[in-house]
């Protein structure tokens, strides 16, 4: 297992505002839709590290050789532009951060990967 003191790989968001680490979500330790397993796609209980976007992920995730998590499915834009149409507000510093859909269908902001450092970031469709 892991050790409890390391930053989180991924926070995931949840509409009450609350952000939760990887460490929890995908060890199954938060009780959800993963009935306290593990989730299929983490490592160790962990959000694998993002990877390079490959030809095939590019329209849903952006360009290719861009980075995203590897169990992510879908790119939906950066949080700040997510998050103003609702009522929810997360800590502004995670404004530039790009929010994705896991295959759990959670949705996630990576520490450090911000929608800008994607490259063709308007070419996602």
């Amino acid at each position: 297992m892991h050790n409890k003191d390391d930053k989180p790989r991924a926070l995931f968001l949840f509409p009450d505002g609350q952000l939760l680490g990887d460490d929890l979500i995908c060890s199954g330790v938060f009780s959800s839709g993963l009935e306290g397993k593990p989730c299929p796609f983490s490592k160790g209980g962990r959000m694998p590290p993002p990877q390079p976007i490959d030809e095939a992920s590019k329209l849903k995730l952006g360009q290719s050789g861009g980075l995203a998590p590897p169990c992510a499915v879908e790119s939906l834009g950066n949080l700040e532009a997510w998050q103003s149409a609702g009522e929810v507000r997360y800590p502004e510093e995670l404004g530039s951060l790009e929010v994705y859909k896991c295959r759990q269908m959670f949705l996630l902001v990576v520490p450090g990967l911000k929608g800008d450092q994607l490259e063709g970031k308007g070419t996602r469709s």
